[in-house]
């Protein structure tokens, strides 16, 4: 049950809110039960929370007491139990935190609530639904209203809340027809004067951000509430910009998912009654350097500040485009069809008769953009090369790879006592038809070549290897030693008596001898 807020009308608000009512029986229900709420209260205690308070009253004794609240324009609502606070059961009382993420509730929001009181005998009874604002109550507030849109404001600053006020109902007449969205729904403003009140109103996160940061305004779409800045000097166009975003909240986002930001942003930089210069700027710049990114495929917001402020530009230009080219009735189509729970690309198809890719480089030839041309994924592969065959690490001197792949034909080793006749009286050998080739030697990083076929020692030594052994290289014949068991036992001796060093001087120390 929405509350128009021009019947709120204006009202200095204390800092302790409290709302008090009496109801009447007037259900069968009641009559046969006699079941009753006495009396209500609900309190703001921002940032903790919202105090529920309720005395209740009947001929049958009381089982249990609920409270059932929606948050702002939520399309979803909270429920809870109140506690008893005296043996009668007739006191209850329920503190609902807000001083979480989870549970963060901007100040300003209208609360809709309302009681359900069960008895022992199964009877119950639930009252009509009712409404407070959850505020700052850190402030005395008061309010300039125009049809559904309140700005609250503390302190000699009136003037500036009603500028604010007259961007926010101008940026409704102007965009809220081309969205399509519901302008009547309440929307809520809270305008601080300072950055420090500022800070401590929004949502709990790091120490780190809150101080390096400064946050000129925040939407909450779905709740229909705004937090705004009231002495920054683009304050009227920080409330055109984030009341933009509630309203395409309204018109476009579904169940199944939102509508993207980078139409979300320049559907918010379109609607702005007072933009800047500084998007455009960007964007021209980054045409000129040919830093323009594929703006259509960007699912959030980049982190890089440079690529931030382009990415605004961009998606500022390509509304523009979309509007301009194909009229506003489009857009509002759009944004229907993406309400009905179709995605972005279904929604652009049946729409425009256009997928992502072909609008993104239309809108880039109408401002004279190179078009962007998505990289297909698998096309550029790189050339396969056989990887060496490896065996398992270990610290013990392995068995040469050609006497373990035994299936493998492998030359006749020379013996190492054999002396070998000279070259002159050495005929050329024949290829053996059965032998194995030999594996091909590659360059190493630093320039060394292979060595020449008629080093026999240190052909014979690659070929033992296979390409693929991880102990190191063995060039001295069958007595030399692998190196990491050199290692290996040379670490162990240095442990060894290293144990004993620290032994005798135990064994030396008087309190071992004592």
């Amino acid at each position: 049950m929405a509350l128009h807020m021009a019947r709120w009308g204006t009202r200095a608000v204390a800092s302790l809110v409290a709302i008090s009512f009496l109801f009447a029986s007037g259900s069968s229900a009641d009559a046969q039960t006699a079941l009753r709420l006495v009396s209500s209260s609900v309190t703001s205690e921002f940032p903790d929370g919202i105090r529920f308070k309720a005395t209740v009253a009947g001929d049958e004794a009381i089982e249990s007491l609920a409270v059932r609240f929606r948050i702002g324009q939520a399309t979803t609502g909270s429920y809870d139990y109140l506690d008893d606070q005296t043996a009668a059961l007739e006191d209850f009382e329920l503190f609902w935190r807000t001083n979480s993420i989870a549970r963060y509730i901007p100040p300003g929001t209208i609360i809709t609530y309302n009681f359900e009181i069960e008895g022992v005998g199964g009877s119950r009874v639930d009252t009509e639904p009712q409404q407070f604002i959850y505020e700052d109550i850190r402030f005395d507030w008061s309010e300039v209203i125009d049809g559904p849109v309140a700005v609250a404001y503390h302190g000699p600053v009136k003037s500036r809340a009603e500028k604010v006020l007259s961007a926010i109902v101008e940026t409704l007449g102007h965009i809220g027809p081309i969205l399509g969205a519901d302008i009547n729904e309440p929307i809520r403003v809270t305008m601080y004067n300072n950055v420090k009140e500022m800070l401590e109103a929004l949502p709990p996160g790091s120490a780190t951000i809150r101080r390096e940061l400064i946050t000129e305004g925040q939407a909450f779409t779905e709740v229909g509430t705004l937090l705004v800045l009231g002495s920054g000097r683009l304050a009227r166009g920080t409330a055109s910009h984030e009341v933009t975003h509630i309203l395409v909240h309204r018109a476009g986002d579904s169940f199944v998912g939102g509508v993207p930001s980078w139409l979300n942003e320049g559907l918010a930089e379109f609607g702005n009654v007072e933009p800047g210069y500084s998007y455009d700027i960007a964007l021209d710049f980054a045409v000129a350097v040919d830093r323009m990114m594929p703006i259509t495929s960007m699912r959030t917001i980049p982190g890089n500040p440079e690529q931030t402020i382009i990415f605004y530009g961009e998606a500022k230009a390509i509304v523009q485009y979309m509007i301009g080219r194909f009229g506003a009735e489009k857009m509002t189509e759009l944004m229907a069809t993406m309400k009905s729970g179709r995605n972005v690309d279904d929604a652009l198809m049946a729409t425009y008769g256009l997928d992502r890719l072909t609008l993104e480089n239309q809108w880039r030839a109408f401002i004279g953009a190179p078009a962007f041309v998505p990289v297909e994924r698998g096309r550029a592969l790189p050339t396969p090369i056989p990887r060496p065959q490896l065996s398992l690490f270990s610290s013990t001197p392995q068995p040469l790879v050609a006497e373990v792949v035994a299936d493998t034909p492998t030359p006749t080793p020379v013996p190492e006592d054999t002396p070998t006749p000279p070259p002159a009286a050495s005929p050329t050998p024949e290829p053996s038809p059965t032998a194995a080739p030999e594996p091909t030697e590659v360059p190493a990083a630093g320039g060394s070549q292979p060595p020449s076929v008629g080093d026999t020692e240190s052909s014979q030594d690659d070929s033992d290897e296979g390409g693929g052994a991880c102990t190191a290289p063995r060039h001295g014949g069958p007595m030399s030693m692998d190196m990491s068991f050199v290692a290996l036992v040379a670490g162990l001796a240095w442990l060894g008596s290293r144990r004993f060093r620290l032994w005798a001087r135990f064994a030396s120390s008087p309190t071992s001898r004592g």
